[in-house]
């Protein structure tokens, strides 16, 4: 008898087991000096992002802005443009474009935020916000997307908290950089060197990161048939998440945008002092309480997935309580650490809820996943520097420097704990839309 020629198949099979062993020898260290590196771009990412909000004060003074202004170009006109061009640079993620993805985002935002330096009028500036946002609107999801390909579901959301450290530091450096580079270099000096911080690193965010890059046989093996998103988003699960999502972006960006003003105003620090009081406390306590609940959902879900949401459900009812007392007391000690308290919903619950969603997603469409996560959180969530900003303004000539105090008072509290209701809800349906994982 003749033997059997080997069929394609075997070939393909065989190329296959050899590639995924290679894989294993090899990831074990690879994959998490890239998810060290996407924390460095995620953190240059949103510094660049709430460098304004730092320098909230000396910009309104300096291009004669309102607060109602201010939430409109740091706010809506930033986060619905980053929310909506997420959605298609996501898709080329989905592809396993990673290094493309990522150093084209750090090149467009690092250039927006040089012009922005350069702006003379609160038009010119909203421009160059926009353009900013632009450049960020993919960086995000391609990460989360390499950590979900690159890690199983029970150990996913460890790398995520790892990534998301870049809320705290992230916010803590803008903090700072805007504290100090501000009264040095004046907020234009600030925005200069920040984009040239990022123009330095693109290239390295592509070398790096491009090797991540899957082949098309990799991305078939993992989803034989490329499934559609959209029944996926009609879950009940998905909706409240996504609901939730868009409340802690409400109270997310409200916070990040005027917590600045707010402690200047009401508590007379000075643009240094905020940088470093309430920079260190916000970074301090983000990046200790994203640790803990990324480790306690890891640990808690692998016996059950429904403690990936339980944890975020458990972490906004202890918050609560400081949330609502930050824009009250009078001691200044005591709002910076009320408002640091209050910075951890926004931080923590990300890492979490993002491993739940690409539990409730196919393979192929995670990143995607990820930027409607992050386009509801953003479209909503910039709402939320508006409207405090209007109740701001309406309530100067009664309060004074108080409005924007109970302008924040109406908006975070109230974020919180509608947020924490919705997330309750998904935890209870959760084990029952989860999407068998590939393979």
């Amino acid at each position: 008898m003749s033997e059997r020629p080997p069929t394609t198949d075997g070939v393909v099979a065989v190329d296959a087991a050899m590639a995924a062993e290679k894989s294993r020898r090899g990831l074990p260290i690879n994959r998490w000096v890239v998810v060290v590196f996407l924390l460095l771009v995620a953190i240059l990412n949103l510094t660049d992002r709430f460098l304004p909000a730092a320098l909230t004060e000396p910009i309104k003074a300096d291009l004669q802005l309102s607060d109602t202004a201010l939430g409109l170009i740091n706010g809506t006109g930033f986060l619905v443009l980053y929310a909506v061009a997420g959605i298609p640079v996501a898709r080329l993620s989905d592809r396993g474009l990673y290094g493309t993805v990522i150093s084209a985002c750090v090149g467009i935002w690092s250039v927006m935020t040089i012009l922005g330096g350069l702006a003379q009028t609160g038009w010119q500036l909203a421009a160059t916000r926009m353009g900013v946002a632009l450049g960020e609107a993919g960086s995000l999801p391609a990460a989360h997307a390499y950590i979900s390909r690159n890690f199983a579901p029970e150990r996913r959301t460890a790398p995520l908290a790892v990534l998301t450290l870049y809320v705290p530091f992230g916010t803590m450096i803008a903090l700072l950089v805007g504290g100090f580079l501000g009264e040095e270099l004046g907020w234009r000096g600030a925005f200069m060197v920040m984009g040239v911080i990022g123009l330095l690193i693109t290239p390295f965010a592509f070398l790096l990161v491009k090797n991540a890059r899957l082949e098309p046989s990799t991305l078939q093996a993992d989803c034989p048939a490329r499934a559609p998103i959209l029944p996926h988003l009609k879950k009940p699960t998905v909706i409240a998440l996504l609901a939730a999502a868009s409340l802690i972006g409400v109270t997310g960006y409200s916070t990040t945008m005027f917590a600045p003003a707010f402690l200047m105003r009401s508590h007379e620090i000075s643009l240094k002092e905020v940088g470093l009081s309430y920079g260190l406390a916000s970074g301090g306590i983000g990046i200790v309480s994203l640790l803990f609940v990324g480790a306690l959902a890891d640990r808690l879900s692998a016996k059950d997935p429904r403690w990936l949401l339980g944890v975020v459900v458990a972490m906004i009812a202890c918050i609560l309580p400081f949330s609502t007392t930050a824009f009250l007391v009078g001691d200044r000690w005591a709002a910076i650490f009320g408002v640091a308290m209050s910075n951890v919903v926004q931080t923590a619950y990300l890492a979490p809820v993002i491993a739940a969603m690409h539990r409730l997603v196919p393979a192929d469409a995670r990143a995607t996943a990820s930027a409607i996560l992050l386009f509801f959180s953003a479209t909503v969530g910039s709402f939320g520097p508006v409207v405090v900003g209007m109740i701001s303004d309406n309530l100067q000539h009664e309060l004074g420097a108080d409005s924007l105090a109970r302008a924040l008072l109406v908006v975070v509290p109230t974020g919180h704990l509608l947020a924490g209701v919705l997330f309750l809800f998904a935890a209870l349906r959760f084990h029952r839309e989860i999407v068998p994982e590939p393979g």
